[in-house]
């Protein structure tokens, strides 16, 4: 699978995350797809998160998304929507 997501794999999978409306304190959220890209190109090339490219959003974002989404189940449906193998 090329990263970033293509735009149909991303309507496969975009209902599984929601994107925040409330208004909170400190930084805006992020926009979920470019989190998940960010995720994916660390699951699927067996990476470090701190070797993520600079286009994507910080290592440290996304790596508490990753946690987050993982314990929550949420990585597993994507994966296998996706039809990537568990990593």
């Amino acid at each position: 699978m090329d990263i970033p997501l293509t735009d149909e794999a991303w309507q496969r999978v975009s209902h599984l995350l929601h994107r925040d409306s409330k208004q909170r304190f400190g930084r805006p959220s992020r926009d979920p797809r470019d989190v998940l890209n960010a995720i994916l190109w660390v699951v699927t090339r067996h990476e470090k998160w701190h070797r993520l490219p600079g286009n994507f959003p910080p290592s440290q974002t996304c790596y508490i998304k990753w946690l987050q989404w993982r314990r929550a189940g949420l990585m597993s449906t994507i994966l296998d929507e996706l039809g990537l193998a568990e990593a």
